[in-house]
């Protein structure tokens, strides 16, 4: 696929869409390890989520959107080619988007957007994820020490002030496209005083309550500075809230992300706050490769040839979707030899949803049947129930492996300071 874009012919295009007034800036606003459920909009009692619930009820709400891989660097690799994980290289973190796809950014820049990016995280640094591209400015600065081990990530506060500074720094005679990334709620949770939604003590709590809790006070401690930079945008700017991934919290006996595809770890919130878009609540089935398209769609950009995701938006919605989602595993393999021999190897688990029903397909063991309407905590496994719909949703997936071919994802070599911080993250071996 040509990277090579007109950019005189993508601003008319996009000045067309908007009957020639200037295209509205563009926020994508993101967080790590967010369940859908523990927003206040998606039914979390208490919230602890205020400002994305004002952002929601301004918004379009999706309540079915699900993750392409749930890691971090695959997860937003799929949003921003509109390509899954395994067709861009990008299977597990440290492994950098195929250089032959065009990204997002990539074509706001080409359109005349001013780009710009705050990152919290090592795992998205340029050199290690390849999503630099297309951003005038990517901002990947960190001070805070994860496990009081390695300066790894950045925290709500410094990320919202990064945000703040580059708005100031932004010229006023053109839109930007934005992406502002909180890491917050990623592991290890941390307890933030004054930001604890149930009030109750946490630090008497049964282990596992306890935990939940701390993860709570993360999201709140995010929420709060999350509103300092949606009260700063100029209005003529939208909004596409979403998250990377989910995050299990002891069900099916597992804390943490990445090692299967149980909807714990897939269930993403995801609204979008844009003029012409009536706010509510939509069933339509979602998913990481729709957010790159949808992006475009919000300036009136055209998608590149061969993204694969749909404009939310815009696009019909197709009866009977199929979504596919995967994981390689949670772990990043220390050399680069394992890197590449890793991820020229196969899925961990394979999930395929349609509807109501969700199969997953784990590489060693059985397969596994849920009807998520009547079941939505994948409990009770139907498999021996329904033979039928198990062989024809394998099929569906035989389908979608044959249309996603393999690509090679670029392996870096880590340098001490990597290898440090992955491992603070729970990503290295």
């Amino acid at each position: 696929m040509t990277r090579a874009v007109l950019a005189p012919a993508l601003l008319i295009a996009a000045c067309a869409a908007f009957g020639g007034e200037t295209p509205p800036n563009v926020l994508f606003l993101t967080a790590d390890t967010l369940r859908a459920d523990a927003l206040g909009c998606y039914g979390a009692a208490p919230s602890p989520s205020p400002n994305l619930d004002t952002l929601a009820a301004q918004s379009l709400l999706f309540t079915d959107c699900v993750c392409d891989t749930p890691l971090t660097g695959p997860s937003f690799s799929a949003m921003l080619t509109s390509a899954p994980p395994r067709a861009n290289g990008a299977t597990h973190n440290g492994l950098r988007v195929s250089g032959g796809l065009t990204t997002a950014p990539e074509l706001f820049k080409a359109a005349g957007y001013h780009t710009w990016c705050v990152q919290s995280t090592w795992t998205l640094k340029a050199r290690l994820s390849g999503l630099d591209r297309g951003f005038d400015r990517y901002d990947e600065a960190f001070h805070k020490k994860r496990w009081g081990v390695v300066k790894a990530e950045r925290p709500a506060d410094e990320v919202t002030d990064a945000a703040l500074r580059m708005l100031g720094e932004t010229p006023k005679d053109r839109p930007f496209f934005a992406w502002v990334h909180y890491i917050d709620p990623h592991a290890p949770y941390v307890f933030h005083a004054g930001f604890n939604p149930s009030g109750a003590n946490v630090w008497r709590m049964p282990p596992r309550e306890g935990v939940r809790a701390r993860y709570r006070s993360e999201v709140a401690f995010m929420d709060r500075h999350i509103g300092r930079l949606l009260e700063a945008l100029p209005e003529n700017t939208v909004v596409l809230f979403v998250a990377d991934h989910g995050e299990s919290l002891y069900e099916h006996g597992y804390l943490g992300h990445g090692r299967h595809v149980y909807h714990d770890n897939l269930r993403v919130p995801l609204m979008i706050r844009a003029p012409g878009t009536a706010p509510g609540r939509t069933d339509r089935p979602a998913q990481g490769i729709d957010i790159g398209p949808t992006l475009l769609g919000l300036a009136g950009i055209p998608r590149a040839e061969g993204m694969t995701g749909l404009d939310l938006l815009r696009d019909p919605d197709p009866e009977g979707r199929v979504r596919v989602v995967e994981t390689y595993g949670g772990a990043v393999p220390k050399l680069p030899g394992f890197k590449l021999l890793i991820a020229s190897g196969g899925a961990t688990h394979q999930g395929v949803i349609q509807g109501n029903w969700k199969l997953i397909l784990p590489a060693r063991g059985l397969p596994e049947l849920y009807n998520l309407s009547a079941d939505p905590a994948e409990r009770r496994n139907l498999v021996r129930d329904h033979g039928d719909r198990v062989g024809q949703m394998s099929g569906h997936l035989d389908l979608w492996l044959k249309a996603n071919n393999r690509a090679d994802g670029a392996a870096v070599e880590l340098t001490a300071e990597d290898e440090a911080a992955l491992r603070s993250l729970g990503y290295l071996r």
